[in-house]
């Protein structure tokens, strides 16, 4: 987990806590109920973590791609290379019996 990804968890459980207690505070609820605020902090924070958890595996399968990505580039280029070589072989060859079919016919 990033330092960033650290602070915004807690930027959101501490918000999370300001915004029931003013809430609760603002409608009379009194006496203030510490277990509905809490309750609010578990779940924007484990909200947050969810998040946060979502945003790596997101990571790694952009990491996994790119990797596949890469070795599929070398791959191609690997096999246009070894397709080249094998008409250039084969051009050689058909220019080479054609060489030697016009020699012996004017031969």
């Amino acid at each position: 987990m990033e330092t960033r990804d650290t602070v915004f968890l807690v930027v959101m459980v501490l918000s999370a806590f300001l915004l029931s207690f003013e809430w609760l505070r603002r409608f009379a609820y009194k006496p203030t109920n510490p277990l509905i605020i809490l309750s609010v902090m578990v779940l924007v924070g484990t909200l947050a973590i969810m998040l946060i958890s979502i945003n790596n595996r997101l990571q790694e399968l952009e990491d996994k791609m790119e990797a596949k990505d890469r070795t599929l580039k070398v791959n191609m280029e690997s096999t246009g290379m070894k397709i080249e070589e094998r008409m250039n072989e084969l051009s050689s060859k058909v220019d080479n019996s054609i060489y030697e079919f016009n020699r012996r016919k004017y031969h």
